[in-house]
């Protein structure tokens, strides 16, 4: 499998925020549709539950497994220093393209490990 690229969605056509774009990069293997992207537009722009960057929300949301979500999030934090989008920005460590590609690599190194994805709990039917 090919890694999915997420920035063909980040504020492409669709107008997808950084959540929304990992979501819709790994959504063939989720199973998530407009509908759960739709949830998911409240998350960009740093209004993630305690200010967490959006994309790193969505990449942890696609497992359940704890472990795979700390180890996302390890991966994260060893690029962006931090998981809160308002100091990624302040900063100016990375980008929020960067981020996006960042999150949506983190989920792709552990697809093998924490497979399979699912859903997030928010968007199970």
């Amino acid at each position: 499998m090919d890694e999915p690229n997420a920035l063909r969605y980040f504020r492409r056509e669709n107008r997808y925020n950084c959540a929304q774009a990992v979501l819709k990069a790994y959504a063939p293997l989720t199973g998530c549709d407009e509908s759960c992207l739709d949830r998911f537009a409240r998350f960009g722009g740093g209004r993630a539950p305690q200010g967490e960057c959006g994309a790193l929300c969505a990449a942890k949301a696609v497992f359940r497994d704890p472990a795979a979500k700390q180890a996302v999030e390890q991966q994260f934090v060893s690029a962006a220093g931090t998981t809160r989008c308002r100091d990624i920005r302040t900063s100016r460590r990375m980008s929020c393209d960067e981020c996006v590609q960042t999150a949506a690599h983190a989920v792709f190194s552990h697809l093998t490990e924490y497979a399979p994805l699912e859903p997030p709990p928010d968007c199970s039917a």
